[in-house]
């Protein structure tokens, strides 16, 4: 359940679901992959979010709110890094680093690969 967004509000008008009285919508099934050494750097789980249809996750691109959740996810939990992948090739979102909510791209200026922007991760050991 997500707070409804323009985006999510134009989501629930094209045949989602209608927003339910406290202003939340339910957008179907996301699946969840844990691993406890992360791909990207070993000293590091990961928590892995898809969506389970290639419009949600044309979903998740356009709405602030989803990101959102995953990102106070993210803080909440102590994750270091919360990056959004649209599964199109396309450069990932680091929406969280840190401690820090960001809107850095990867490929871009400051991470011009995923190896820059692990390296920027604090040290699991502290």
């Amino acid at each position: 359940m997500f707070d409804v967004d323009d985006a999510l509000r134009a989501y629930a008008e094209t045949g989602g679901p209608e927003p339910e009285a406290d202003g939340r919508i339910q957008v179907g099934y996301i699946y969840a992959t844990v691993r406890f050494e992360s791909f990207l750097h070993p000293g590091y789980a990961s928590v892995e979010c898809w969506a389970a249809t290639s419009g949600m996750s044309r979903l998740f691109a356009r709405s602030t709110n989803i990101r959102k959740v995953f990102t106070d996810l993210a803080a909440a939990s102590g994750g270091v890094c919360c990056l959004f992948d649209t599964g199109d090739g396309g450069p990932e979102q680091v929406c969280w680093l840190n401690g820090e909510t960001t809107q850095e791209m990867v490929p871009g200026p400051r991470f011009p690969d995923r190896r820059a922007l692990v390296a920027s991760w604090s040290d699991p050991e502290r």
